[in-house]
């Protein structure tokens, strides 16, 4: 296995790290480290072996990197990735990529500090993000800072020059997979300032537990926007003020492995109205020929409630309900316009299950479920848009696990089992099964 430093700037820094200043007492010896070096990339750069990118280093990415197959990049806690914005770096992932952080060190993918602003934050399209082709085996991010992806391509992305299917002039997705045997781990990490779809899985087994999606999408986007040949386990997220749904999963066109997701134990929060089109927006929304578990989501205030694509006249629909099970959900609106699409009128559900709960307030510990509002925008369509102070880190002045009292607190289903296990970098990966509660958090 190789680092980016050369073997003689290697021997230097373990020759530094054991360097000691000795005084007249053994007792007063210090020992000196030498921080890591900082690795520029200026140049496409291909990793063809085993990598790793060591604890604690920065990485200045001013270009593309392509991890070749059967290759593996390890990043290692602590290691902060500044992208640069005139570039527009991609991770083109033929092998594997393991970002295995902690959650005192965690990975950061983002820009240089000059570059996070808040006027950036629905407006900077830094980054390629990562795109893992058919060859891909392994990708996992774990207690990792992900921001500012959906950079725009053009042809010098190795993304289009290998004619994957994407377009010169649109946006990339913060990620993006196309085979079905890909594992996808998502765990403990905050996903955060995307102007698109944050994670776009076309194929993978997936496994996103206990992260933060945050205002993704400007006038569209979902923070998981999966489609045919995916199968996994969405469970224990936040999703905080998405343009459009937090996950979204299609079988549309598909594939010999059917879309199948559990989505459960999940927050949604303010989601749906950054969507400009009428009819789109909404919490979570299942569409052509997929199916899956939809339990013990927390909704509130957002556009739709649990939204079953097909006609809403006849309520016919291709989305497979024989395989899909639908309960114990939480919503909330503040007013009437939220509360008449809690089942929405765009899908084929005319009424939210009989063990959900329409009434009263969450319980959240410290969040008011009332300081929001939407306003009226006229025009060819006439649409509702947020009236929202978009502030960085904005979730983490709130609480969102559930007071003593909440009624919440047993009303969940704890009959879901997660998909997906995965062992990969030496670590396990699970999910666990559906609790007996509704929403993310329960008591502390």
């Amino acid at each position: 296995m190789k680092t980016f430093n050369s073997l003689l700037l290697r021997g230097l820094l373990v020759l530094s790290t054991l360097f000691v200043v000795v005084s007249c007492s053994t007792e007063d010896e210090v020992t000196v480290v030498t921080p890591p070096e900082d690795l520029e990339i200026s140049s496409v750069y291909t990793i063809s072996e085993d990598e790793t990118w060591e604890a604690g280093r920065t990485v200045n990415l001013g270009n593309h990197v392509v991890i070749q197959k059967g290759a593996t990049l390890t990043i290692e806690p602590g290691v902060k990735v500044l992208v640069d914005k005139n570039t527009v770096p991609e991770f083109l992932i033929e092998g594997n990529l393991h970002a295995l952080g902690t959650a005192d060190a965690p990975i950061y993918f983002t820009v240089p500090d000059a570059d996070r602003t808040e006027a950036n934050i629905f407006n900077l399209q830094a980054w390629g993000g990562f795109i893992c082709t058919a060859t891909a085996e392994t990708f996992v991010l774990n207690h990792v800072v992900m921001e500012f992806a959906n950079g725009i391509l053009t042809d010098e992305h190795i993304s289009i020059q290998k004619d994957l299917g994407f377009e010169v002039g649109e946006p990339s997705y913060g990620f993006y997979s196309e085979n079905s045997e890909t594992k996808v781990v998502v765990h403990n990490s905050v996903i955060a300032y995307m102007v698109d779809d944050a994670f776009r899985p076309e194929g993978g087994q997936i496994s996103f537990y206990n992260n933060v999606f945050a205002f993704i999408g400007a006038t569209g986007g979902e923070a998981l926007n999966i489609k045919a040949g995916t199968t996994g386990d969405v469970a224990y997220n936040l999703f905080y003020h998405i343009a459009t749904n937090g996950p979204k999963w299609s079988n549309k066109n598909g594939e010999a492995v059917q879309t199948n997701i559990n989505a459960y134990n999940n927050t949604i929060v303010s989601s749906g109205w950054r969507r400009s089109k009428s009819g789109r927006g909404g919490s979570v929304n299942v569409e052509e020929g997929a199916k899956g578990k939809i339990h013990n989501n927390v909704i509130v205030n957002c556009r739709y409630g649990v939204r079953i694509v097909g006609d809403a006249e006849t309520g016919e629909t291709n989305v497979d309900l024989a395989n899909t099970t639908i309960g114990n959900q939480f919503y909330y609106g503040y007013n009437d316009i939220i509360k008449n699409e809690f089942a929405p009128s765009n899908g084929v559900l005319k009424e939210v299950s009989t063990s959900s709960i329409t009434s009263g307030k969450p319980g959240f510990v410290n969040f008011d479920v009332d300081a929001f509002s939407i306003s009226a925008i006229e025009g060819e369509e006439a649409f509702y848009t947020p009236s929202e102070n978009v502030k960085f880190d904005d979730w983490k002045q709130y609480d969102f696990h559930l007071s003593s009292g909440s009624q919440l607190l047993g009303k969940g289903s704890d009959q879901i089992t997660p998909m997906n296990s995965f062992s990969i970098g030496g670590q396990t990966f699970s999910v666990p099964a559906s609790s007996d509660y509704i929403g993310a958090f329960g008591t502390k």
